[in-house]
């Protein structure tokens, strides 16, 4: 599967900051979203504009994984995974966050999500790349 982008793009253009590791990982996922958004179209015209979406996205995936992280960590068993939400230094008492936040952290995931195809939009709205016209025999132009 073709990458949309690259690590040198998302640092020196678009000006990212997500380690490299984690940008390998997700690149993947986001050029899968702007393909589909796109309906596999030629970019040839448009690799820039593409790149940038494929970037923009790339970040907010980051966000919901995250968000993803942070929601484990609240229905987790285990102490030492959990957030801890106070603590005390006297006579050592330690709070840990409230497992109800997690329908906050999946409203959050949801609204990630909804930002994925409006970045896409703002990215490629005037390219003509997100346009549904179809032919005759059902083949998108």
């Amino acid at each position: 599967m073709k990458e949309y982008t690259n690590y040198e793009f998302y640092k020196d253009t678009y000006k990212g900051n997500m380690p490299k590791d984690d940008f390998d990982i997700l690149v993947i996922r986001a050029s899968t979203e702007v393909r589909n958004a796109i309906m596999n179209r030629d970019i040839s015209n448009y690799e820039d504009e593409v790149q940038l979406a494929t970037c923009s996205v790339t970040d907010i995936l980051l966000k919901i994984e995250q968000i993803e992280s942070k929601k484990s960590k609240l229905v987790s068993s285990e102490k030492a995974d959990r957030i801890l939400a106070s603590e005390q230094v006297a006579d050592l008492s330690r709070t840990y966050a409230d497992a109800t936040k997690l329908s906050d952290l999946d409203l959050e995931i949801s609204n990630q999500q909804s930002k994925i195809r409006e970045e896409i939009e703002r990215q490629l709205l005037f390219t003509g790349l997100l346009n549904r016209r179809c032919e005759i025999y059902g083949r998108c132009i």
